[in-house]
Formats: C-alpha cells, structure tokens, sequence
C-alpha cells in the first residue's frame, strides 16, 4: 500500500508542475460555478413564453455540463502519459516491482475515479445550487434526478476517461499532437449535442451511439427531460451499454498504448 501513497505524491507533484494540469484537474469546481450562476443568467434572458428555445437552451448546456469534464479529465491523462514519454519515466518504471502495466492501471484508476467525482460534484452540485434555475413550463428539470441517478451516471460517464486519455497518449508523439488530437477530439466530443434534434429523437438516435459517450448521456438527458417514443431504452439500458462499450475501449486503449509505447 505504501508504494501506492508514494505513486499517488509523485502523481500529485507532476500535476501541481503546469499550470495546464491543475485547470485541467480543477475543471470540475469551474464548471459547477458556471451551471449554478452563468448558465442560469442565459436562461433569464430567454422569454419563459418561447418554451421550445428554453428548452432547446437547457438540452444543449445540460450536454455541455455532462460531456465536458470527461474531457479535460483525459486531457490532462494525455498529457501526463505523453510527457512520461517523452522525459523516458515510463521506461524507469517499467523495471520496477510495480512494472508499467501496474502504474499504467494505477494511473487510470485515479483519474478515473477524480472524473467521478468531479460529475458527482458538478450535478448534485447545480441541483443543490440552482434548481430552481433549470425549470420549464413551472417544472424543475434536477427534480428528476436523485443520487442514485447522479452517481450511476459518473460512474459510467467516468469510464470514458481513461479510454480516451489512453487512446491520445497512444498516437500523440508529443505534446504538440497531444494538443491536436485533445482539440479535435473536444469538437467530435460535441457531436453526441444532435440527439437534442428531432431528427435524433427516434431510431435515428443510435446512429450517435458510434460515440462511446453518447449512451450515459442520453440516458441522463432522458431522465430529466421524459421524452415518450418507442425508441427510447430505460435509463439502466442506456448506461449499461455505455458501461459495456467503454470498458471494451479502456481495454482495447491500455493494450494498444503499452504496443505503442514499446517498453
């Protein structure tokens, strides 16, 4: 166990280095700031009467709350793999008893569980907050979740982290592609946004689910927002299949970046 409290300092010690990582790990507080108070002042803005745009509104900040910090969470993964690289402390821990695979899963299984954490903070967080901010038509959209729907989700949605973080390390030679590949995957990120359309309301929906973190979101915007159509899967449904689909990819993403990284 002592071996992993000092991984955890060394981890702790590369972080706190850039300014980079600490924004990237503190993203979290920042987006909970910006769904209990700025978000809000957008919504105010809107005319209660124009239901349909204050509708469309929350759907789309209610996917910008639930995707983004997964993704600056495996940013910052991406960079700290891609700097080991390039600075060869992947290779000196290879030698040692805990080996890379083992620091590699220790790795994955922190930032994992800070993407956790961070989603639990971020929702029960704007619910505690500013629910009364989130209402349409006299309904209050967070009344529709409860814990166990929050906790469920960033359990799921988390795993998404490591398989994206693994998989950018994996290609990105140097910080300068890790930036690249962390930008463009921020923009494809965004995608899973169309299901908001009524073009995506139906069958059409699961031609998202190519995207591994369309599935925990799509269950939770249904959650909050009830839509009725035959389509539809039961919010276990969809988190089951993302959890399935993801853990597929964390797996097939350590496995690549260990071939990649040839220790």
């Amino acid at each position: 166990m002592g071996k992993y409290f000092g991984l955890l300092k060394y981890e702790a010690n590369t972080i706190i280095r850039d300014p980079v990582n600490v924004y990237m790990f503190l993203f979290p507080v920042l987006m909970l700031l910006m769904s209990s108070f700025w978000f809000p002042v957008l919504f105010e803005s809107i005319d209660p009467a124009q239901e349909a745009r204050l509708k469309m509104s929350m759907l789309l900040v209610l996917v910008v709350i639930l995707v983004f910090g997964t993704f600056f969470l495996a940013a910052m993964a991406t960079f700290l793999l891609v700097e080991q690289k390039d600075e060869s402390t992947l290779n000196t821990i290879a030698v040692t008893p805990l080996g890379a695979s083992g620091y590699l899963k220790f790795k994955m299984t922190y930032l994992y569980l800070a993407s956790v954490v961070g989603n639990i903070v971020v929702l029960q967080g704007t619910k505690l907050l500013a629910r009364d901010k989130y209402t349409i038509m006299g309904i209050r959209v967070l009344d529709n979740i409860g814990i166990s729907h929050i906790v469920s989700f960033a359990v799921v949605g988390g795993l998404f982290t490591p398989a994206l973080g693994l998989m950018q390390a994996a290609f990105a030679k140097n910080k300068v592609e890790a930036f690249a590949f962390v930008k463009g995957t921020g923009i494809l990120g965004l995608i899973p946004a169309l299901m908001v359309l009524e073009a995506f309301q139906g069958d059409m929906q699961y031609v998202l689910g190519v995207f591994p973190n369309f599935w925990a979101v799509k269950g939770m915007l249904l959650q909050l927002m009830p839509v009725g159509h035959t389509a539809n899967l039961s919010y276990p449904a969809y988190l089951a299949i993302g959890g399935v689909y993801n853990l597929i990819l964390i797996i097939a993403a350590y496995r690549f970046f260990l071939k990649k990284a040839q220790y």
